[in-house]
């Protein structure tokens, strides 16, 4: 299932949470483009519905960025319960939504395969040659988004059983 990204993101503040680990806004992007990548893998399907950007220091979902870019390059306190939009003219808070156990897995694979590196070590993992970022940001002309098909192709032939 996908979930709007603030959900996810929230997911992993609560983990760095738990393990007082932390998580600044540029590697928060980085592990929900992780965990969108490992659900590719895991479940056949995208665990976030918004697009990721291509942006300098690698892909960003626009809406989390916006909501936590008052921390710049601090850490992360406390999720914020943000509202989202469901579906016409229906919103719900973040928080409303359940995420489901094997989303809950996959997002935790990605924690613990970055809890311990830095936004720019995971920013220039996300900047491998050929990389779905890559491919977007040094297109002519740069895509502001990242392929979908992409992201999943990269993530299938990336993560090893």
């Amino acid at each position: 299932m996908a979930y709007p990204a603030i959900v996810i993101a929230n997911e992993i503040i609560k983990l760095a949470q738990a393990e007082e680990i932390p998580v600044t806004p540029m590697k928060l992007q980085k592990i929900l483009y992780l965990a969108n990548g490992i659900a590719y893998k895991r479940n056949n399907n995208k665990l976030i519905n918004e697009r990721f950007e291509a942006w300098d220091y690698g892909p960003v979902v626009r809406n989390v960025y916006a909501i936590y870019r008052d921390f710049k390059g601090e850490c992360i306190n406390e999720p914020i319960d943000e509202l989202v939009h469901t579906t016409g003219f229906n919103f719900a808070l973040a928080s409303s939504f359940k995420v489901e156990d094997n989303d809950l897995e996959v997002v935790k694979e990605a924690w613990d395969n970055s809890k311990n590196l830095d936004a720019f070590t995971l920013s220039a993992w996300s900047h491998n040659k050929n990389s779905p970022w890559d491919k977007a940001y040094n297109a002519d002309p740069r895509q502001v988004y990242i392929s979908e098909e992409e992201i999943k192709e990269y993530f299938l032939n990336f993560i090893k059983e």
